[in-house]
This record gives structure tokens, sequence and C-alpha cells, in this order.
């Protein structure tokens, strides 16, 4: 049996129902937000997904700069309520029986890896690459390379990788991971059984 390893994000493939941006704007009191002050957000987001402050920072170091009252809350955690993906579950047990290794490499922040880790909704991985604990973020290639380097016995080649971003689809391409756009799990399916032959059913 040739050596496989399979990589799903979290949001979007496994859970859905987990966008909470919009929520966290109108609740740090922006009234409407320009292209600029997203950008802006996003690059303070975009630390505490590295893991480089945690996400209350990252509210209060915009609500600062943006002269808007100190979060009362962590709106990051308030408002995320994810839901699993049926077919996504039974995708990843489907590997799994036929005995493949699967985990998670997901882009995510302390309080939604901490909500995850407590509703045991990681469980169904054999092991999780979270951005906020590896100090790495999808598209950098550095996060698979961290990957890679965890997971010594396969080479990028015997790497299958879903995501429902195209950005981080492509980044993975591009070092030889067979990466596919997440629509649903049959869809996965399918493109698996086309690389490599494997079928899955579920």
């Amino acid at each position: 049996m040739k050596n496989y390893l399979f990589i799903f994000d979290m949001g979007n493939v496994i859970v859905n129902n987990c966008a909470v941006f919009e929520d966290v704007v109108k609740s740090l009191g922006f009234k409407e937000i320009s292209e600029t002050q997203k950008r802006d957000m996003m690059n303070v987001f975009a630390a505490a997904t590295r893991g480089n402050i945690t996400s209350m920072e990252s509210l209060e170091i915009t609500a600062r700069r943006e002269g808007l009252p100190a979060p009362c809350e962590n709106f990051w955690l308030k408002f995320f309520k994810p839901e699993m993906i049926e077919d996504s579950l039974k995708f990843v047990e489907a590997i799994k029986k036929q005995g493949y290794r699967v985990v998670c490499g997901t882009n995510t922040i302390d309080v939604h890896y901490n909500y995850h880790i407590e509703h045991k909704e990681y469980g169904i991985f054999d092991k999780v690459y979270a951005s906020n604990l590896m100090g790495q973020m999808k598209p950098d290639a550095t996060f698979w390379m961290a990957i890679k380097e965890a997971e010594k016995s396969y080479s990028y080649d015997e790497m299958f990788f879903f995501d429902d971003m195209e950005e981080n689809v492509r980044a993975a391409e591009s070092l030889g991971i067979n990466a596919h756009v997440f629509t649903t799990a049959q869809d996965a399916a399918e493109y698996v059984k086309k690389i490599c032959g494997l079928e899955f059913k579920f």
C-alpha cells in the first residue's frame, strides 16, 4: 500500500458556520469599514493567527488604532458557533479505515483552537497542525514545510491537502502537494480517485 498523508483544513471543510468577521466588526463599533481599515484589521488578526499576540490583543489593538472603545469581551469567541459537516466526518473516517494517516492543517487563533479542543472536534484527526502554535500560517510555504518536517516519512507528492481557499491550495500545489479546493466531501473523494485510484465509500 502506497504511503499517503491526508491534510484537511478545518473551517468550511470539517466545520461550517465559522465566519465571525462581520459580527466582530460591528461589535467593535465600526459603523462601516473601509478596505484600508479591513486590511489593517486583518494584518493584526494575522499576528494572532501566527500566535504572536492573543486574539483579545488583536481586538484591543484594532480598537485603539481606530479610536473605538476597548472591547469588553472576546468577540472572536462570542460569535464562534461552528457545526460539524457530517459528510466530511464520514470521508475522514473512510480514509482512516483504510489505514491512512489524517491530520488537520488549520489557520486558527487561540480561542477557536481551544473551542475545538473543548468540544472534541479535533478528535477525528491523528494530529492537528494549528497556525497559532506553529508560528506559521497558510498560504506561506513554511506552513507545509513545518508539517513535512514533522511528518518525516511522507514526501510532498504523497500528501493530499483540502482547503476551501484557492490561494492556500495553489500555494500547496507549488510544493508538489496534491491539493484541491474543497466544496464537498464527495468531490474531494473523486479527486483522490482521479489522482491515485484510491476509492473511499461513505
